[in-house]
């Protein structure tokens, strides 16, 4: 009973500075209308790919991609987080709500953010309470611009379902007429399973129908290609990463994009497999 009157005293809390904080998003639709930009994964791929050979167009990054030793090598403008109370205290993740809270972890995002002003970060509007700045942004289950028509892509499919879709969302929302999918590895056929930060080169896997009927409408909106390491896509384009680059793909182990400090971070959250 506790917990559902914080979450509720939370919810009523929010909805009363929802709406001005929400609408900060709207100088951002059309803003690159006709570019093309990458919308970054952690698939196990990336392994394989130099972060470099994508410095050629802005990158929309995700989830712990500012860990990469080359992160800095892309022009990452955005980055997607869409966790729920990623940066509440373990004590509120843990007895109140069933997301999840990796203290180190969210700790030394708070670092990313204040290292990285040029980059704009979304995040969830439920961490609106515990962290601002002036290069956070803030989502909510949709992007509410009543400029946009009844067609529009989130009034016809559900698109804040994971960092795939609303960085997708966010491409569209921004104009951008093309997105290359990188390490987005579900998205491959074959796919891989495992992280680029994680130990090993991950095992085939199979995702049939991965995210089937949201690139069909998505593709209404934006022209969607996947970066693959030798593999095709079953809904979408693809192109190998030697096709786009011209360059061969080199494997390169965990210990090799990541330093010490951001290895032991990560290996905090017990879903990794770092060593």
């Amino acid at each position: 009973m506790a917990d559902n009157k914080f979450i509720n005293i939370l919810k009523n809390n929010l909805l009363k500075v929802s709406q001005s904080e929400l609408s900060k998003i709207h100088k951002y639709k059309d803003l690159h209308k006709g570019e093309e930009c990458y919308l970054f994964g952690d698939g196990v791929s990336l392994k394989w790919f130099d972060l470099k050979e994508f410095s050629n167009k802005i990158a929309i990054a995700s989830s712990q991609l500012p860990f990469h030793n080359s992160f800095n090598e892309l022009n990452a403008k955005y980055l997607v987080l869409t966790e729920p109370f990623w940066f509440y205290p373990r004590i509120i993740t843990d007895y109140v709500t069933n997301s999840v809270s990796q203290p180190k972890l969210s700790r030394e995002y708070r670092n990313i953010v204040r290292e990285n002003p040029d980059t704009q970060f979304f995040f969830n509007f439920s961490n609106y309470p515990v962290i601002r700045a002036n290069n956070i942004s803030f989502l909510f289950r949709d992007i509410l611009d009543p400029r946009l028509p009844n067609n529009f892509i989130s009034n016809r499919i559900p698109s804040f379902g994971g960092a795939l879709r609303v960085g997708i969302l966010l491409a569209i929302y921004m104009g951008f007429d093309h997105v290359y999918l990188t390490g987005c590895d579900y998205s491959h056929l074959p796919a891989r399973n495992l992280h680029w930060y994680e130990k090993g080169k991950g095992v085939f896997t199979t995702h049939k129908n991965y995210e089937k009927e949201f690139f069909k409408v998505a593709k209404e909106f934006i022209n969607i290609t996947t970066i693959t390491l030798d593999g095709s896509s079953e809904f979408i384009d693809s192109v190998t990463y030697k096709e786009h680059t011209g360059t061969e793909p080199i494997y390169r182990e965990n210990t090799e994009l990541l330093d010490d400090k951001s290895m032991k971070i990560l290996d905090t959250w017990h879903d990794y497999s770092i060593y």
